[in-house]
């Protein structure tokens, strides 16, 4: 990457999907969170759709000080939506409670939330990582609509064992393959449906990144 992101210890995703581009032909991406790594996403992909899912004014500052910055960028776009107070009361349960939650009353309104835009395109990727705590949950729903899912702050040696992310709970189903990658700072792991063509190179790609 000769381009300077200015990115930090919370995007070490970056060079998995670098390595990956290297190999394999992908143009668009469905991102849950945005920021600093948006801009590596608008750089190398043709279509970018980003969506932040808002508990409150830091994940506001966050979207506007990206759509200030990426504002020139015809192949983005992005959509910021405040959540409703049962999804706020979600994302603070699985901070005090953590992974399997009791009470998942919640799910239809996250699933009304993020389907859509699921829905929307047949994205190449479904990258996960927004402002809420219940990403298990949306990696869930994500299967079938994208061939390469991915999800960050997996790490295994702290977060997920903490289970404040709900990564414990993720049921991929059976024609996906889980490839984890060994923790740089937060982690990350990746899905990918063993029906997509060059599967297997996707696979071995990201196994050895």
């Amino acid at each position: 990457m000769a381009k300077n992101y200015e990115l930090t210890q919370a995007q070490d995703w970056v060079p998995y999907i670098y390595t990956l581009l290297q190999h394999v032909e992908l143009e668009s991406v469905l991102e849950f969170g945005l920021g600093l790594g948006t801009e590596f996403w608008v750089d190398h992909f043709k279509k970018v759709q980003s969506v932040e899912l808002s508990i409150g004014d830091f994940n506001k500052k966050w979207t506007e000080q990206t759509r200030e910055k990426l504002k020139d960028y015809t192949n983005w776009d992005s959509e910021y939506i405040s959540l409703s107070k049962k999804l706020i009361a979600a994302n603070q349960d699985a901070i005090d409670n953590k992974y399997p939650l009791k009470d998942t009353s919640y799910l239809p309104a996250l699933k009304k939330v993020v389907e859509p835009f699921m829905k929307a395109y047949e994205y190449d990727i479904i990258f996960v990582d927004p402002g809420i705590h219940n990403r298990g949950d949306i990696v869930n729903i994500a299967f079938n609509y994208a061939p390469i899912v991915g999800c960050h702050d997996s790490d295994r040696t702290g977060r997920v064992i903490k289970n404040i992310y709900g990564y414990n709970i993720v049921k991929p189903p059976e024609n996906y393959v889980e490839i984890h990658k060994p923790e740089r700072y937060c982690g990350t792991t990746f899905w990918v449906d063993k029906n997509l063509e060059g599967s297997d190179v996707v696979i071995d790609v990201l196994k050895g990144a």
